[in-house]
């Protein structure tokens, strides 16, 4: 689900909470932890041009696999989304750890901060209505559930496959926190994507949007994924890829801060 539907979700739940079914509106949280915590607010500051990067010869053909294999190789990150609304600005950071599935997610927007935990299978949902407490999601709130796919990093790259009609470096490579980067322009024929562009695709259904998009991508050494930026229907998106592997220990709430029963319930 992309950010700014989450966003509007959101603001369902924060604004009629007290009548709402349990998490029907719920949105992915996060909280950026880690060595590279700030990447998803630095890049005001123009970047660095560096001497030196080799390109590793990118093409339409191969610019999918090698990226979802750097993610999996890699096995966590932080994903940082932000783009705005009518309402607003909305930010959206996903800390997620593959192979345990676990995540941690922090949406922020106008009208309130949610955060969403997944430690073993178990999602715990912290908003204002909550009152400082996480509320320990059953199995039939399916929403929450569902944002187990809707943060996989891997499943948005792969959506391009087949769809990427051609790939060009432009510009000079940058520092981006600190790591040497070539910015790519990504041709994608949207007739051929399976499931839209995601976030990147503002919101836009796939079958609303135009014939060929163009996506800016800032790729390293190590085919890892840093920067990735769209403009559609004149709604910019920026996507910051850091924490390539590291460890989250991403961990259930105090026990003591955990509710079992919805607010408005109780």
């Amino acid at each position: 689900m992309p950010v700014s539907q989450r966003a509007r979700a959101l603001s369902a739940l924060l604004v009629a909470a007290a009548a709402a079914a349990p998490i029907a509106a719920a949105a992915p949280a996060s909280a950026a932890a880690g060595p590279d915590a700030g990447a998803g607010t630095s890049t005001t500051a123009p970047p660095r041009h560096v001497a030196h990067f080799p390109t590793g010869g990118l093409t339409a053909k191969n610019l999918v696999p090698r990226l979802a294999e750097a993610m999996l190789s890699a096995a966590s990150l932080t994903m940082a989304t932000r783009t705005s609304d009518a309402l607003g600005p909305i930010s959206c950071v996903v800390d997620v750890d593959m192979p345990s599935s676990n995540f941690l997610v922090r949406l922020t927007l106008p009208e309130g901060s949610v955060e969403v935990r997944s430690v073993d299978g178990q999602r715990y949902l912290q908003a204002p209505i909550t009152e400082g407490m996480f509320y320990a999601a059953k199995a039939e709130d399916t929403t929450l559930t569902r944002i187990a796919v809707s943060v996989d990093p891997v499943r948005p790259v792969r959506a391009l496959f087949g769809a990427v009609t051609s790939i060009r470096a432009t510009g000079l490579p940058v520092d981006l926190e600190g790591v040497p980067s070539q910015a790519y322009e990504v041709v994608v024929a949207t007739a051929k994507l399976q499931d839209g562009l995601g976030d990147l695709g503002a919101g836009i259904a796939r079958d609303q949007l135009p014939p060929k998009v163009t996506l800016t991508f800032w790729i390293d050494e190590q085919d890892h994924l840093r920067r990735a930026t769209s403009n559609i229907a004149g709604t910019p998106v920026e996507m910051l890829f850091t924490n390539w592997g590291f460890d989250f220990g991403i961990e259930a709430p105090p026990e003591e801060q955990i509710a079992h029963i919805w607010p408005s319930t109780r």
